[in-house]
């Protein structure tokens, strides 16, 4: 299925290319790709970078036994748990809006179903917290997720709000991974695209500080990191299927996002 994808045009969102994404990431996780971050993977979204970042840096980030929350639950996923428990990434807490049709709870993972915005747990409990491509909901539509529909008529606040309570549940010098779309700032009901002005607004005035920031635009021939700079003019590309009009202000070969940042912050 991924072969015949590829060998008709790598067109995003045709058939095919669910399980070329996954052909992708599952080579990264497993180190039998020469380029991890979605190199060779033209015509995938983010998570092809995503996925292998975020393991990458819990590989030099997470000791043994160590709480990890999953805030948004884009490691609910089978081949991502299955990963997860061959690296020892547990105990690790998923937390989401609503239950999501799937779950896979053991003594190393739990769940829990609540807003990003007042989280169900005690102060200073997480020494890593992982949030991929999830603050850009904050405050919009959640209708398709399970959420209230009315979006808030600050969404900007209502993310710094969100970054305040992970940081109240992560223990000072712990660190979070997050992701978000890049580019031209953009609302589009359902998320929002960051620039580099609402990038700082994550950290200003919410408890942390970036320790390390990457960026990855989709080319026509795969993911390539770029300087923030390079990725200031990415578009997004909304699925066909939005129940809204479909914005779409990226290229053709564009499956999502078309940048992406990758954020290392530290609990102040």
């Amino acid at each position: 299925m991924a072969s015949k994808w590829a060998m008709n045009g790598r067109i995003p969102g045709t058939r095919g290319d669910t399980a070329a994404k996954w052909l992708s990431i599952e080579g990264a996780l497993a180190g039998s790709v020469k380029h991890p971050y979605g190199f060779e993977a033209a015509g995938l979204d983010e998570r092809v970078v995503e996925y292998p970042w975020v393991f990458q840096r819990l590989a030099s980030l997470h000791s043994s036994g160590a709480r990890i929350l999953d805030a948004g639950s884009v490691l609910n996923h089978p081949r991502i748990l299955a990963h997860c428990r061959r690296a020892g990434h547990s105990p690790l807490s998923i937390v989401t809006l609503r239950y999501e049709g799937r779950a896979e709870v053991s003594d190393a993972v739990r769940y829990e179903f609540s807003d990003l915005r007042a989280l169900p747990y005690r102060d200073a409990w997480f020494p890593l917290v992982v949030s991929l491509s999830t603050l850009e909901h904050v405050g919009m539509d959640n209708s398709g997720y399970g959420g209230s529909s009315r979006a808030s008529i600050d969404p900007v606040a209502e993310t710094i709000g969100a970054m305040r309570e992970l940081r109240r549940v992560t223990i000072t010098g712990g660190a979070a991974l997050v992701s978000v779309p890049f580019g031209l700032r953009s609302d589009r009901g359902w998320l929002r695209v960051f620039d580099a002005e609402d990038l700082d607004g994550l950290t200003r005035h919410s408890g942390w500080r970036v320790q390390h920031a990457c960026f990855y635009r989709a080319m026509i021939d795969g993911w390539r990191e770029c300087t923030m700079q390079a990725a200031a003019m990415a578009g997004y590309n909304d699925p066909r299927r939005c129940s809204a009009p479909a914005l779409r202000t990226a290229p053709t070969w564009v499956a999502a996002a078309e940048a992406v940042a990758l954020l290392e912050l530290t609990a102040l």
